[in-house]
């Protein structure tokens, strides 16, 4: 059992070898018990909407306004599968942290409200990497396929879960800090920067009800921005809140301590076990992962970039692709503006399709996530299909 950080483990060969012995294998998914599989309710689609993504989009959320829409029902955000499952497959190396790194999404068949989605997860890759902040660590590459009630395959999705040592093994970030008092110092912002946040979200773009046909969009043309923070541990409080499955609480989380007690982190200073992924709003914990400061959900920035495309694309487009990367940590305290650019247009047989870059820049103006997506539109030569 690990009782402390001082306990926690180097990453050697041995648990890498261990690890790639489940590449293959279908997982049983108890990341976080228990999955549900059950009928999607509005209420499941706008919780994760309104707390998770922070997008007040009524076709996400308002029956009445989704009926007057081609879909007829309220439907799914685009990154609304991580809450069936959450794409965490890290199977393997007890004791070494797990982190978000990236993901990629292809979507088949939009989720609406009323559909029961099913996930099968499966290890695809274990890779071994460096880095100037890391200099040793493992990429375990999962897969999950997402099944509606119909028997389509809705999405498949892949995903990195980034396998790092935590600090005092030795491992671990090099931008981590020993304490409190090595920590950044917060970014205060003026009153006229807060204004301006505020106007930004006053007069936030969505397209809605109008159409935006393929033929309208030029390459070139950027998005209009959309921006998140600055964050603050409610934020990153509501992005549990608004999952239909969470970390164990109370009880639950004890006997999930039974079944996994090398993945349990106990607080140096309290002795309390806790679940490591709780350095999202615990300082202690987030050092000793080696993070500077309580961080985000990697996740909330993919979901970020989905909201930027859906108020671009309107109620008629369709995400059909969406990847992205998180290339720097997202602290408590951070704006992030999100940007992206059309990059390339074409039609297939059956689909009218934009390719889009995409990324997100904090206020001292570095950028902490990119990627790249894909967006069906309706045109004016082929069958809208919803």
């Amino acid at each position: 059992m690990i009782r402390s950080g001082e306990d926690s483990p180097s990453l050697t060969d041995d648990q890498i070898e261990d690890a790639k012995k489940m590449i293959g294998v279908w997982l049983r998914r108890d990341v976080h018990t228990p999955a549900i599989y059950e009928p999607l309710s509005v209420h499941d689609i706008r919780r994760w909407a309104h707390y998770s993504v922070g997008d007040d989009n009524p076709l996400f959320s308002d029956v009445e306004y989704a009926k007057r829409t081609a879909h007829g029902v309220v439907v799914a955000p685009p990154t609304f599968l991580y809450t069936i499952d959450s794409g965490i497959i890290a199977p393997g190396m007890p004791g070494i942290q797990w982190i978000f790194a990236g993901s990629r999404f292809e979507h088949f068949h939009p989720v609406k409200a009323g559909d029961t989605v099913t996930a099968r997860a499966r290890l695809i890759d274990v890779q071994i990497k460096s880095s100037r902040n890391v200099s040793r660590y493992v990429n375990q590459v999962g897969e999950v396929l997402y099944s509606n009630q119909h028997g389509q395959l809705v999405s498949r999705y892949e995903g990195d879960i980034y396998r790092i040592p935590r600090k005092r093994s030795g491992g671990g970030f090099k931008f981590a800090v020993n304490g409190a008092a090595e920590a950044p110092k917060p970014y205060k912002y003026t009153d006229k920067e807060i204004e301006t946040i505020a106007e930004g979200y006053r007069n936030e773009f969505r397209r809605g009800s109008d159409a935006l046909y393929w033929e309208q969009v030029e390459v070139g043309e950027m998005l209009p921005v959309v921006q998140k923070g600055p964050l603050t541990l409610v934020d990153i409080v509501g992005f549990y809140s608004g999952r239909r499955t969470v970390y164990s609480v109370m009880k639950l989380a004890f006997a999930e301590r039974d079944r996994h007690p090398r993945n349990v982190y106990y607080s140096p200073t309290r002795n309390i076990p806790m679940h490591p992924a709780a350095g999202h709003f615990d300082v202690e914990i987030a050092h000793e992962i080696g993070m500077p400061g309580a961080y985000d959900q990697g996740w909330q920035r993919i979901n970020w970039a989905g909201h930027l495309l859906t108020n671009w694309c309107g109620d008629l487009g369709f995400v059909r692709k969406l990847e992205g990367r998180v290339t720097k940590p997202n602290l408590v305290g951070d704006l992030t503006r999100m940007h992206a650019e059309v990059t390339g247009k074409h039609k297939t047989k059956d689909e009218a399709l934009v390719d889009i870059r995409w990324w997100g820049e904090n206020q001292r103006g570095e950028q902490n996530c990119s990627g790249k997506a894909q967006v069906r539109l309706p045109s004016r030569d082929i069958t809208l299909r919803c």
